[in-house]
Parts: C-alpha cells; sequence; structure tokens
C-alpha cells in the first residue's frame, strides 16, 4: 500500500487511510496490525481506509497495513505510521493562587501514560500571546500586567513533544496593586474626606472599596474615583479607613491599605463663667457626644498679645494667676482620645 496517513487522530481512535494502484486491487482486503509497547491486535477493511478505536491516550502506538489477496492468505509488504494518540484533556484546572503580577494554576490528569507527558500552557490578554511549559501538573506564571483579564488554556503534550489533547481554560484577572498615599484630604466632625493614588495601567477600569471600620462596627462604601467623601460617622471617634483597588470584574481585589484616625469632636456647648474672680476664673461647659468621656478640653487663654494653653480633664477648670481688671478671651477645644484631634473652639470674652 501506498500514502498511509492518519486522517484523523483523536484521544482513544485514529482513522488511517492509504493506496493500492494495483489492477486486482478491487478483490483485496486489508489487514491493519496495531501494535503499542508488547501489546498487539489485527483488524481488517475491505476498503481502502479504517477507524481504529479503543486506543489508549497520549499513547505511541504502530499502525501496518498489508495488502492481501483474493484467497485471504497471500499479503503483501506492511506498510507503517507510528503515531501518538491525543492524551485527554486536563481536568480541574483551577487557579491556586492569584497575586498582582502572578498566578498560580494547577490540574489534573488520569491518564495511565500521564507520567510521560509535559504540558503546554497558553496565556492570552487582549493581543497578546504567550506559552509556557511544565513538566508537573502545576505551574507559575509571572510578569502579568496588574488588575489585567487573562485567559489561561492549558494542553496535555504526549511524549513526542508534539502532539496536544485539547485545551482546557480558565479566564480570570490579577489582582490590582495596593493603592498609594492613602491620606485624608478633609477631617470633620462627622465625615472625612479621602483621597488617594493608582498606577496600574488598567486603573481606568477599577473601582474602589472603601471599608470603613470603628470597633466591632463596619460598612463598605464604593468609589470609581480616587478620592470619596465618608459621611455619618460619629464625632470624636477613632475609624479605620481600608481602600481596595477592585479590577473590571467587581470582584478581583487588591490589597486594602489603610488609615486610622479620629473624626473631629463636636463644638463644647454652653460655655460661662461660673466664677469670675479678681486673678481667677472658674468655667463650665456641656459636651453631648457619645465618645465625650475619653475626651479632653485645651482651654486657651488669650489677653492682648500673650497667651497661653491648659488641659483639662473634666468639662470644669479653674483658671489662676490672671491680672485683676483685665479683659480675658477664654476659648475651650474638645480633643479627641488620641491627643491632637480637636473640635471648633467655642469662646467667652469678660474682664477679672
Amino acid at each position: 500500500v501506498r500514502d498511509l496517513e492518519a486522517e484523523y487522530v483523536g484521544v482513544t481512535s485514529v482513522n488511517l487511510t492509504w493506496v493500492v494502484n494495483d489492477t486486482t486491487s478491487n478483490s483485496y482486503v486489508y489487514r491493519i496490525e496495531v501494535v503499542s509497547g508488547t501489546s498487539g491486535r489485527n483488524l481488517t477493511s475491505s476498503v481502502t481506509k479504517t477507524e481504529i478505536t479503543e486506543l489508549t491516550p497520549g499513547t505511541m502506538y504502530s499502525f501496518t497495513v498489508f495488502a492481501v489477496a483474493a484467497d485471504g492468505q497471500t499479503e503483501g509488504e506492511g506498510v507503517s505510521l507510528r503515531l501518538y494518540t491525543k492524551p485527554s484533556p486536563v481536568r480541574d484546572l483551577e487557579a491556586e493562587y492569584v497575586g498582582v503580577t502572578s498566578v498560580n494554576l494547577t490540574w489534573a490528569v488520569n491518564n495511565s501514560a500521564s507520567n510521560s507527558y509535559t504540558y503546554r500552557i497558553e496565556v492570552v490578554s487582549g493581543t497578546s500571546v504567550r506559552n509556557l511549559t511544565s513538566s508537573v501538573t502545576k505551574t507559575e506564571i509571572t510578569e502579568l500586567i496588574p488588575g489585567t483579564m487573562y485567559g489561561f488554556t492549558v494542553f496535555a503534550v504526549a511524549a513526542d513533544g508534539q502532539t496536544n489533547g485539547e485545551g482546557v481554560s480558565i479566564r480570570l484577572y490579577t489582582k490590582p496593586s495596593p493603592v498609594r498615599d492613602l491620606e485624608a484630604e478633609y477631617v470633620d466632625v462627622t465625615s472625612v474626606n479621602l483621597t488617594w493614588v493608582v498606577n496600574d495601567t488598567t486603573s481606568n477600569s477599577y473601582a474602589y472599596r472603601i471599608e470603613v471600620v470603628s470597633g466591632t462596627s463596619g460598612r463598605n462604601l464604593t468609589s470609581s474615583v480616587t478620592k470619596t467623601e465618608i459621611t455619618e460617622l460619629t464625632p470624636g471617634t477613632m475609624y479605620s479607613f481600608a481602600v481596595f483597588a477592585v479590577a473590571a470584574d467587581g470582584q478581583t481585589e487588591g490589597e486594602g491599605v489603610s488609615l486610622r484616625l479620629y473624626t473631629k469632636p463636636s463644638p463644647v456647648r454652653d460655655l460661662e463663667a461660673e466664677y469670675v474672680g479678681v486673678t481667677s476664673v472658674n468655667l463650665t461647659w456641656v459636651v453631648n457626644d457619645t465618645t465625650s468621656n475619653s475626651y479632653m478640653y485645651r482651654i486657651e487663654v488669650v489677653s492682648g498679645t500673650s497667651g497661653r494653653n491648659l488641659t483639662s480633664s473634666v468639662t470644669k477648670t479653674e483658671i489662676t494667676e490672671l491680672t485683676p481688671g483685665t479683659m480675658y478671651s477664654f476659648t475651650v477645644f474638645a480633643v479627641a482620645a488620641d491627643g491632637q484631634t480637636e473640635g471648633e473652639g467655642l469662646s467667652i470674652r469678660l474682664y477679672t
């Protein structure tokens, strides 16, 4: 026979075709010898093609075709073809780890010949394609772009290094980079304005999740730009704000970056002089914030160009060492538990 070739190679089957030009070939049958390792079997065909089934995936076979004369016994010389069946598709392809610029993939193969396989991993993003290889059923893929959608397709490759099984694919986004330069542009009594920066090339498709936590209470906000105003906060309270960049799938988040700060206390109320003496004044005031039991108070004492600051842990104070018959301005600021974040001052002016 001539021109023996595999018209189709599958996982468990092969279609062979051949040609015979003898003038008596219309009376021929054909014996096909199928050998793998030490195992062999014979098939017959009455035409110049055959489908051979029940083959083992990813295995090297030798197929030899003999033309047989009309007596059923007299054979021509055999012509052989050696090839590998395709490996079965890999199974259970998943991302064991997804990072900013790398992804770890794992998969399984149950073929009896799989110990001889290698694997080709096709990495596609937009119009960019590259191929990697692995000798085991896992791989780390590096040099990826943050916050970008990739298609990863894994092909099992037989021991000839050429015969690929059908590819199995997974699509996912790499994590965005963490945001940078998170800061409070403005801090008020019940609101905070945050800003941050992201330099990823794909950041124009990002959204941002802002996690707002105080004590055991938390909530999540979203923003489509690199800033946000957070409202409905409690005065004089410590908050942790964490900002996460979120890729275009709305699910894949970068690592959060946090900022901790206190909102400003509310201004004190009802500031008054309970007693005015020659060299001293007793002041009292009121604060209704729920967190006021943690407040301190700064009292600014000003006369002309001279000033000094006093502190009090309660909502009253005695100010001494004043000059008789002199006009003073007393301004009281509530100070949060960090000892730095002050509310707006409330003033009273009087003469000793």
